[in-house]
């Protein structure tokens, strides 16, 4: 079950996340207006969405070497965090970036899905209870 969330998790990531491997500028900056105003924006705005894009390759990663749901849970609010930090700044900078009303939408749409899924594995992650071995514990610590 966890795998089919994290499955799920993963192709939303990847269709909400800006391309990283484009060259050429994305649609987002594409769409920023006055050459000056255009650096600051990218300058600002690029840090945010590549922490988003390192964050969701951590859950992806953590997703195929089958990552137990407590580690992932984490992971998720980690992205989770990037993705307010999107927002937040389309948001505060319409104007002056020319951020289309759809792209903060978008992200608004996307970050929901994230909170969903975090619920999910989360509670997943509860019900495991913790993982280690508890075999040992309340024994006398062994002497060499």
């Amino acid at each position: 079950m966890l795998q089919r969330i994290l499955g799920r998790l993963t192709v939303a990531l990847l269709a909400a996340s800006f391309s990283e491997n484009n060259s050429s500028a994305s649609p987002l900056e594409d769409s920023l207006a006055v050459p000056a105003e255009h650096d600051a924006c990218t300058k600002e705005f690029v840090p945010l969405r590549e922490e988003a894009v390192a964050r969701g390759k951590l859950i992806k990663a953590a997703s195929e070497r089958h990552a137990p749901p407590d580690e992932t849970c984490k992971l998720i609010g980690n992205y989770g965090q990037s993705e307010t930090k999107m927002i937040k700044y389309i948001e505060a900078n319409p104007a002056k970036c020319g951020f289309p009303p759809l792209i903060a939408d978008q992200l608004k749409a996307s970050h929901k899905n994230t909170e969903a899924m975090q619920k999910k594995v989360c509670a997943m992650a509860q019900q495991a209870g913790p993982v280690g071995d508890f075999d040992d514990i309340g024994a006398p610590p062994l002497i060499r």
